[in-house]
């Protein structure tokens, strides 16, 4: 796999640094990237090996505490480039990548590091600021540095066009001075790190070296060069692949993270989490309210993004998005009612009350089933309760992941406060290791388990959203036997049936069972199935590519021990993770299809005599997430109901859910809730006050 080389986007003369790489240089081993601030193409920061920040416009001078207002500043200026800029330094930062600052991105690193600028160099500009072409003059390089070791040089003829600088009086933390104008002026032309232990390559250059003239022979050009270039070769950054389930072609690479890069995420969360709990409630709401709007501004490309990552058809992947906006309109409208202090008793001579802090740093392992529906559950009220929040999207949608965090930051959140954790379990396992203040996972019970087993010394909030073998019986008072079956049907196979809390068992009374099968089987035929960007498509590709294997081999066991496949279950010719649904009669608790968690458009139909039976083997579980009731009785449905061991249970409805409501599972099914008010309470931890005045 090639290392990547990211080239920061500049309007002025781009092409110069683009053209610097030849294909001598790159070889077969490098490629490079255009990270652009007009794209706003962050997912592609996170595949670099390496980046150049180029020059161009003056920097923002709020972001070095300074006025606006002074001599040669532009017309406009480009904060959106400055804030996309410092992420990329920040990510080099945190990844120990090799970075490489020219001009503008000398000082942009400077700033970044605390450090200022002068503004304008006044009439030193004859010597510096480019008219017609690039002023020439020689610089001194500083002995014992960086720069002096690369380019075996202590003067040099450098070319220079600016008109500002570093302040000499502001250099930015742990930066040296590595060369000067060897003019009277003694104007700073090269800064690099002062203290390199366990710190990547880092060498910033005002002049350049790009276009500087005899660059393929001056040191102060192709020296600069050949050592960026050993420096990226030097790196090992594991990578992770996205494939599109649909195509099997890989649509991203992303870097993974390391241990050193998740203890450098978690001290900038721990750094961060005060100043946003600090900020009013209202402030912290606001914020997410504008995270509400860009999911809606930005739902063409969120949508075709988890449709490529996740194969589920185009549709469902606009409604997720439409559901979370829900979920978060819920927390937006109820959080400060449920996060406000509560005055317990304002009588007598000492008075009581209840005020909810935050947990601190939570760490949120995410699934990637419903990224966003999934997601929103935890993040959101941890934000709005004050905590900072370490992110890990599964690896099956870490694209989605990275929009999530980009908008975030674009609505306002605190620098910092959300991080993300990018990788496979491993990577999550580092987050186990951390001292968070609460751990929030969805996904297996048997990674549930292992997470809550290794936090339980720490006494810290633990929360499991997990799997569900979720059973529906039909009864046989039913009106409406299409109906009924429609519904069970797209309770099984929405979302490819990969949900938790999709149907995965139906119990049909024998009195209408014939009846519902025909009609189940009947539109089952009729789904459409291929292509997810199709508007056409009804099922889309599975997710993952051994999921078919393990979906095929409960349906070989099923076959084994005596079950009919009415219909469905191949798997499509072709590239592409596709299915066919599968409904399975004569089936029986023996088989694995009945007892163990599906998680795909498979499903055994059981014949039972009565209530009685059917409520024994709905019971006849490990998981307690939800369980369904079609009947026309409500009372006959919810002495069934009662006696269900579930978080949730549903009469004529199925596979839904709702904010308003909790989200909690019994037994293996989890641990917890989200959602409800009790979702918004589960991210912070009640204080008691005794008031005697």
């Amino acid at each position: 796999m090639k290392k990547r080389i990211g080239i920061s986007y500049t309007k002025s003369s781009f092409q110069n640094y683009w053209d610097w790489f030849t294909k001598s240089d790159l070889q077969n081993d490098m490629e490079l990237v255009e990270l652009s601030f007009e794209k706003n193409n962050v997912q592609d920061i996170l595949s670099c090996d390496a980046f150049v920040l180029t020059g161009g416009i003056d920097i923002e001078p709020s972001f070095y505490g300074e006025n606006a207002d002074y001599e040669n500043r532009p017309d406009r200026f480009q904060t959106d480039r400055d804030l996309y800029e410092q992420q990329i330094f920040e990510y080099s930062q945190k990844q120990k990548l090799p970075l490489l600052g020219i001009c503008r991105g000398m000082q942009h690193v400077n700033v970044l590091m605390g450090g200022k600028l002068v503004q304008d160099l006044g009439e030193l500009n004859e010597i510096h600021k480019k008219e017609e072409a690039d002023k020439l003059h020689e610089v001194k390089v500083e002995k014992n540095s960086m720069l002096n070791e690369i380019t075996q040089s202590s003067i040099g003829n450098i070319n220079s066009a600016h008109h500002q600088a570093i302040d000499p009086n502001a250099l930015g933390e742990n930066l040296m001075i590595s060369a000067r104008s060897h003019s009277a002026d003694a104007t700073i032309e090269g800064i690099e790190l002062k203290d390199k232990k366990d710190k990547a390559f880092m060498l910033c250059v005002q002049w350049h070296p790009e276009r500087m003239e005899g660059k393929e022979e001056s040191p102060f050009s192709k020296n600069i060069k050949e050592r960026f270039l050993q420096e990226i070769r030097k790196t090992n950054m594991n990578k992770l692949s996205v494939i599109n389930p649909a195509t099997e072609e890989t649509i991203a690479t992303l870097n993974v993270d390391s241990r050193q890069s998740i203890d450098e995420k978690f001290k900038l969360l721990k750094a961060a989490q005060p100043a946003w709990a600090a900020l009013p409630l209202k402030e912290r709401i606001n914020c997410i309210k504008r995270f509400y709007d860009l999911l809606d501004t930005h739902k063409d490309e969120l949508a075709k993004t988890l449709t490529n990552e996740m194969g589920k058809p185009l549709q469902q992947s606009y409604n997720e998005l439409n559901g979370a906006r829900g979920r978060i309109l819920f927390f937006i409208e109820n959080a400060e009612k449920w996060l406000k202090d509560e005055w317990i008793n304002t009588e007598g001579a000492t008075k009581e009350k209840i005020s909810y802090e935050p947990l601190g740093v939570i760490g949120n392992i995410s699934a990637w089933n419903y990224p966003y529906l999934v997601g929103v559950n935890v993040f959101i009220p941890a934000l709005i309760g004050g905590n900072a929040v370490f992110y890990k999207p599964s690896e099956y949608t870490a694209l989605t992941g990275i929009h999530i965090q980009k908008l975030l930051y674009q609505a306002g959140l605190v620098e910092n406060c959300l991080e993300l954790a990018i990788g496979k379990g491993d990577v999550g396992g580092l987050l186990l290791e951390l001292p968070l203040n609460g751990y929030y996972f969805t996904g297996s019970y048997r990674t549930g388990k292992h997470i809550a087993e290794k936090v339980a010394h720490k006494l810290v909030p633990c929360q499991l959203e997990l799997g569900g073998k979720d059973p529906m019986y039909v009864m046989d008072d039913v009106e409406n036997i299409e109906q009924v079956a429609a519904a069970a049907l797209e309770g099984v196979i929405y979302n490819n049936g990969q949900s938790c809390c999709a149907v995965e068992r139906i119990y049909v009374h024998e009195k209408i069972y014939d009846p519902f099968v025909a009609s189940y089987v009947e539109q089952a035929k009729k789904l459409v199935i291929g292509n997810p960007l199709d508007k056409a498509t009804e099922i889309g590709a599975i997710s993952r590519k051994e999921q078919i294997d393990f979906l095929q081999n409960q349906m070989d066991d099923a076959k084994q021990k005596g079950a009919t496949l009415l219909y469905g279950g191949r798997k499509l010719a072709g590239k592409g993770y596709f299915l066919e649904p599968a409904v399975l009669t004569h089936v029986n608790h023996e088989m694995k299809l009945m007892k163990e968690e599906s998680f795909g458009p498979i499903i055994g139909i059981q014949k039972v005599k009565d209530d009685e039976e059917a409520v024994s083997l709905m019971q006849d579980t490990e998981y307690g997430l939800t369980a369904a009731v079609y009947s026309k009785s409500f009372e006959r449905a919810e002495k069934i109901m009662k006696q269900l061991n579930t978080g949730t249970v549903y009469w004529n409805c199925c596979d839904r859910v709702s904010a308003s409501l909790p989200w909690s599972g019994r037994k293996h099914s989890g641990l917890g809730s989200t959602l409800s008010y009790q979702g918004i309470r589960a991210f912070v931890q009640p204080k008691a006050y005794h008031i005697r005045g």
